[in-house]
């Protein structure tokens, strides 16, 4: 929180100069996430493509599939790059975005609840701190001034972008990739739980987590149209996942279960359980 709130504080006050590392860093990062999405699945779909190569200049020898996979991958961040400041520009941004948290994903695991429980009651209140009690030291939200670009005309892509359809005033719905990433992987590791625990999704606890990710996005939809300011979806996002996992928990009276990351009636060995739970499903 510390490293995050100073990095904040930086981007604040330095946003003019900093902008277009940040936009120059996500088409990087985009590029790179699609391109190996986009390779696995060729390799999964075509095998003969992991044996094969080809000698890039600069980058060195890569395999068929990345090649193929990074041709789409560059023409979306192109497109974005284009279109960033039109009507047009956000799908692109989305579709680069949802390469991002899928890869985080795909490379984060949380090892119990007892993690996911420190990590998101501390974001909890770092996103309170930064939306609505800023502006008493900063004299405006220095979350909401760093997401919408600090007044450089452009906005920070480390979000989702979704067009207001019928607003007036053209504004567009903006969702921030902590707020889908820190809930997400709550909402993987509980996944992860159920399988091992051999459990339905009626029966276990990503379903419900869910279900409650939902209801916490629709309060966080409806507070922001009835305060007519940005919000910190954190507030509404982590009772409504963390709060409706340890409340079915408790009531099930296996909190101590996933505090330790232990499934649930799990045949294996304690410590078995635990890098099942770790491994890549």
């Amino acid at each position: 929180c510390a490293v995050g709130s100073g990095f904040l504080v930086f981007l604040f006050f330095f946003m003019q100069y900093m902008i277009y590392v940040i936009i120059f860093c996500f088409c990087l990062g985009g590029a790179s996430c699609i391109t190996q999405f986009g390779s696995i699945c060729l390799n999964h779909l075509f095998p003969a493509l992991q044996n094969k190569s080809v000698d890039v200049p600069v980058v060195g020898m890569l395999a068929h599939a990345d090649v193929i996979a990074g041709i789409p991958a560059t023409i979306l961040v192109v497109c974005w790059v284009t279109l960033r400041n039109t009507p047009y520009g956000w799908p692109f941004q989305d579709i680069i975005g949802a390469g991002f948290l899928c890869w985080l994903q795909r490379t984060l695991r949380l090892p119990n609840i007892k993690i996911a429980t420190l990590l998101l009651s501390a974001m909890f209140f770092f996103d309170i701190f930064w939306v609505f009690i800023s502006p008493l030291f900063f004299h405006e939200s220095v979350m909401v001034r760093v997401a919408t670009g600090g007044g450089t005309g452009e906005s920070v892509p480390m979000l989702l972008r979704i067009p207001a359809f019928g607003d007036p005033f053209g504004n567009d719905r903006l969702l921030g990739f902590g707020d889908i990433a820190l809930p997400g992987l709550l909402v993987s590791y509980l996944r992860r739980h159920d399988l091992m625990s051999r459990r339905t999704l009626s029966a276990g606890y990503f379903a419900p987590a869910l279900v409650g990710y939902f209801f916490g996005l629709c309060a966080t939809i409806a507070a922001l149209c009835i305060m007519k300011m940005g919000q910190p979806a954190l507030l509404y996002l982590v009772p409504g996942t963390l709060g409706t996992t340890l409340v079915i928990a408790s009531r099930r009276r296996e909190v101590e279960l996933l505090w330790e990351g232990v499934p649930a009636g799990g045949q294996m060995g304690h410590a078995d359980n635990k890098e099942a739970l770790n491994d890549p499903l």
